[in-house]
């Protein structure tokens, strides 16, 4: 709250519009006393320096730990004359901005009064301000020379008052920006030369751009993941088809780079540890969805392998049923007469040979259907190998390791698509209830979500605390 003299509410006629306001904004009081206590900061620094001087030159200090703490009483006021340094520069630039602030305050207020002044003479000789009306021009011809020429001073002054005023205002404007350029200089001087300070600070000038630019690329994520889907659950075309994991691949590396950002924006201070609890969780459905993706693959490779031992077994117990009548056959061909009846014999013995043999293990994947891919998460080849293995495991019937590779590939499935159901819905449900300050600002949003995201600890970053 300011302690100043009150500023004048109505600045008409001088300011009109978006600038009826106040033109040149502040309360001096309030910047002298920002200043004066940088200054006092200052000066006390200055008096710590004075004993760490004397510390450093040792004076009366006996023992072991003389030198190192004299090294570390010159580097520690090494620092704070840096410290004071800034504190002083930054004092200056704030007594040079309180004594701007003061003058623009003194010349729009002065304009004001005056325009304010010659503005009631207008009136009281025309009845409008406006020189251009009929009513001004039919008041104005039935004025002696002496109020012509009190209207032309008026008018002129009004003009004057015009020209002070626009001069105070695009002054203020000028120095505000010049002021608070240099004080950012003087804050991101030698003594900000910390990784952290560094980033801090570069992340808060530029916030603003990295929103948008993260914003931009969360949708950009989340659209290719879709088009990925659409693209493996219904394209033919070759080409579309290896443009799906290069889209994936997209979304990965932008949830990626995004987290990390996140990461660094919540240590600086500049962001919250919502955004990044739900990057965590994003990837962590990813690495839960890739590695059960190598078990529905590796299943697929255990299914081949467990169904060529199952047939091969059923082929020595198949034979070994039927090896009886085998005989038999074999006895009766040997005794037989004629060509026809030896044909007649190898035929009954091809046809029971045939009832006995093992169905072939598939050498080519079953093409899944849309659904089937989309519960494997919207991988086509997952979705192939998921069903190899089950359609095996069929083949086999009552096959114990068929089926239980069969059971493994099922639950390295359903772990797949509650992967990718959860990613997608932790992603869906972020777009859809939290807010777009950018791609889509006038998008509702549930504010308490946004809030949980938006929390951190404190608006400065860790290392503020830091010894």
């Amino acid at each position: 709250m300011g302690h100043g003299k009150p500023r004048p509410k109505d600045w008409h006629p001088l300011a009109t519009g978006d600038r009826y306001s106040d033109p040149t904004p502040g309360d001096v009081e309030d910047v002298r006393s920002g200043q004066k206590t940088m200054h006092n900061t200052a000066s006390e620094i200055r008096e710590q320096i004075k004993r760490l001087k004397t510390i450093g030159e040792g004076e009366g200090l006996k023992g072991k730990y003389v030198d190192e703490l004299k090294d570390g009483a010159d580097k520690l006021k090494a620092k704070l004359e840096k410290t004071a340094g800034r504190y002083e520069r930054v004092s200056a630039k704030l007594k040079d901005w309180a004594d701007k602030l003061e003058h623009a305050q003194s010349e729009t207020e002065g304009a004001l009064t005056s325009a304010q002044a010659a503005e009631e003479t207008i009136k009281g000789l025309v009845g409008t301000t406006d020189p251009d009306s009929e009513a001004a021009k039919r008041a104005e011809e039935e004025l002696d020379a002496h109020q012509k020429t009190q209207l032309k001073e008026a008018r002129d002054k009004l003009d004057a008052a015009r020209s002070r005023f626009n001069t105070a205002v695009g002054d203020y404007e000028s120095d505000a920006d010049d002021i608070a350029g240099k004080i950012r200089e003087i804050i991101d001087d030698a003594i900000e030369d910390g990784f952290w300070s560094w980033t801090s600070n570069w992340i808060e000038r530029n916030l603003d751009t990295i929103k948008a630019v993260l914003e931009v690329l969360g949708w950009i994520a989340t659209i290719a993941a879709l088009a990925a889907l659409v693209i493996m659950m219904f394209a033919t075309a070759p080409w579309l088809l290896a443009l799906a994991p290069m889209l994936l691949t997209l979304g990965t590396a932008v949830t990626v780079v995004t987290t990390a950002s996140h990461v660094l924006m919540a240590l600086t201070g500049n962001g919250g540890w919502g955004d990044v609890a739900l990057d965590i969780l994003s990837l962590a459905t990813m690495r839960v969805g890739s590695l059960a993706a190598k078990g529905i693959k590796a299943g697929a490779t255990a299914a081949k392998s467990a169904s060529v031992k199952a047939a091969r077994q059923e082929a020595k117990s198949g034979k070994a049923a039927i090896q009886g009548k085998l005989d038999e056959l074999t006895q009766k061909y040997n005794q037989a007469k004629s060509n026809e009846a030896r044909k007649a014999i190898m035929a009954q013995k091809k046809r029971l040979l045939d009832g006995v043999k093992p169905r072939r293990v598939a050498t080519n994947m079953p093409k899944p259907t849309p659904k089937e891919i989309l519960k494997a998460g919207g991988d086509p080849e997952l979705a192939a190998a998921q069903k190899f293995a089950q359609h095996e495991a069929a083949k086999r019937g009552g096959d114990a390791a068929t089926q239980e590779v069969a059971q493994k590939t099922a639950r390295s499935g359903n772990t797949n698509l509650g992967a990718f159901g959860a990613g997608t819905g932790i992603d869906v449900t972020d777009k859809a209830i939290g807010k777009s300050d950018f791609v889509m600002p006038d998008k509702p949003s549930v504010e308490p979500y946004d809030d949980a995201k938006d929390w951190n600890l404190s608006q400065a970053g860790w290392y503020d605390y830091a010894p």
